[in-house]
């Protein structure tokens, strides 16, 4: 293990002090997007702030343009459609934090190096606050249907986390971009070495590493970062989790198997990390020392980035009595009470939940989108359904479910976006009970010459903030990334 502190370099751009609210040429926003789940891992937003019923009617407030921010996947049984000259960059979703929307990405050098870089942009007004690259200590990963990189950052403490794409970790101030340390991910880095230097260093920078002799060794690491109780976790394919101290970037632990992004969980006045993955297990983590506290079978191997939510000292996850078989795994929604000394099962859905559905949670409902094209309301108590829509034609086994504002919002099939697909955003009636959809959705793709850059493994997800969204895209007259700002506040200022 390599940690090594850095005081002596400077980011490549820095536009002056952090002071999200004072955005005189652009709305203030002050709440966060701080990681791929949301301010606390239910995908809920803490601003209640009131939107719009109609989200066609929402305002581009910004767009903000940059030559080497790319696409994430090229084909999905299709070609592409971006522009000649865009370049793939990684699946990384947005965050927001400290009033900065940031995203991580490489940019090709040729079909095997590649720079890193970290951008943060003003949420207010998406101008470049700073930009740090990582000249050449980066790989090319290429993209096509089943991209082998996209981790999404995350900010705690002061700090922004990116997992580079040679398997290299960095650590910036978030207010300033300045590094603060870096620190080798497991054996990942020698690894990416060794498949780099079996290719030929060519100008075509489609595909890079992932037309690699050793491809299919590649462990993906496609999985979203998170800081719990000031440990930064990384999950991997394989072998598994790894923990480090998010002050210094010293490796902690590494606990093999628990391959999904984990969920604070606070039990007793602690918090704790519930990790799952491939492993048909739910394991309860002291997340400074690894220590797991219990373990309980689930029987079900999670599809998704993130298949679980953790709120209100409960877990709330798909769960089979027996392991389940089948290729896509599915099983009833349950509801697990947690203690420091084991799981106790609460209830079970009577319709069984696909290992691909997509949770939210809030004010103790949790939201989930059901394979036949639903989206049900649970109290969590008890497993009272207390609404039931039929969402299809409006959502996907894809559609991603959002607590924004006052109100549900349901993201649509964005992992298919790049082939022409639309990704919308449709609102739903405020509270819990008799859910309907309201309006009409917002769609990106509409505002012409963009077009959505896609995901897969992690879908590329939106990021939120008071009442603003922002979304990542593509000028494909230009070929240039872009980052878009959408208004979707019932009364703006």
């Amino acid at each position: 293990m390599h940690t090594r502190m850095i005081g002596t370099y400077v980011a490549a751009m820095v536009a002056g002090t952090l002071s999200p609210a004072a955005h005189a040429e652009g709305p203030m926003v002050t709440h966060g997007w701080p990681c791929y789940t949301g301010p606390d891992g239910t995908f809920s937003d803490q601003s209640r702030m009131p939107l719009l019923a109609d989200l066609s009617k929402a305002r581009l407030v910004w767009t903000s343009e940059h030559a080497d921010l790319g696409y994430g996947k090229t084909t999905s049984g299709g070609g592409h459609v971006y522009g000649a000259r865009s370049r793939p960059s990684g699946s990384c979703s947005l965050i927001v934090a400290g009033g900065l929307v940031i995203v991580a990405y490489f940019t090709p050098k040729n079909s095997v190096i590649a720079d890193d870089v970290i951008l943060a942009l003003d949420a207010g007004t998406g101008k470049t606050r700073w930009k740090q690259v990582y000249t050449g200590k980066g790989y090319n990963r290429g993209a096509r249907k089943h991209p082998s990189y996209g981790p999404t950052p995350a900010a705690a403490d002061g700090k922004v986390f990116h997992l580079g794409s040679s398997g290299r970790i960095y650590c910036v101030e978030l207010a300033t971009g300045m590094p603060l340390w870096e620190s080798d991910l497991g054996d990942f880095r020698k690894h990416y070495q060794a498949i780099a230097a079996k290719m030929e260093q060519t100008e075509d920078i489609k595909d890079g590493l992932i037309r690699a002799p050793d491809y299919k060794s590649m462990r993906m690491t496609v999985r979203p970062l998170i800081a719990i109780d000031g440990v930064l976790m990384v999950p991997t394919d394989s072998p598994g989790l790894f923990a480090f101290d998010a002050a210094g970037g010293k490796e902690l632990w590494m606990l093999d198997g628990a391959s999904r992004t984990p969920s604070p969980a606070k039990v007793n006045g602690r918090t704790y990390a519930l990790c799952t993955g491939g492993d048909r297990n739910m394991r309860l983590v002291e997340p400074k020392t690894g220590k797991v506290l219990w373990t309980e079978p689930i029987g079900v191997r999670f599809a998704t980035t993130h298949g679980f939510i953790v709120a209100d000292g409960r877990a709330f996850l798909p769960y089979s009595k027996t392991p389940t078989t089948a290729a896509w795994d599915t099983a009833p929604v349950a509801a697990f009470a947690l203690s420091e000394t084991g799981a106790k099962l609460l209830w079970q859905s009577k319709e069984e939940a696909h290992s691909e559905t997509y949770y939210a949670y809030r004010d103790g409902v949790l939201y989930a989108n059901i394979p036949d094209k639903r989206v049900k309301a649970f109290k969590a108590d008890d497993g009272t359904v207390l609404s039931d829509l039929d969402v299809s034609g409006s959502m996907s086994l894809h559609g991603h479910l959002h607590l924004w504002g006052d109100r549900l919002v349901i993201v649509g099939d964005d992992c298919h976006e790049s082939l022409g697909h639309t990704c919308y955003y449709q609102s739903c009636t405020p509270g819990a009970r008799d859910l309907k959809l309201s309006g009409l959705p917002l769609a990106p793709r509409t505002f012409k010459p963009y077009h959505g850059v896609g995901g897969y493994e992690c879908w590329m997800r939106p990021a939120f903030a008071d009442g603003f969204v922002f979304t990542r895209s593509v000028n494909v007259e230009t070929g240039k990334g872009a980052i878009l700002c959408w208004d979707l506040r019932a009364k703006p200022d």
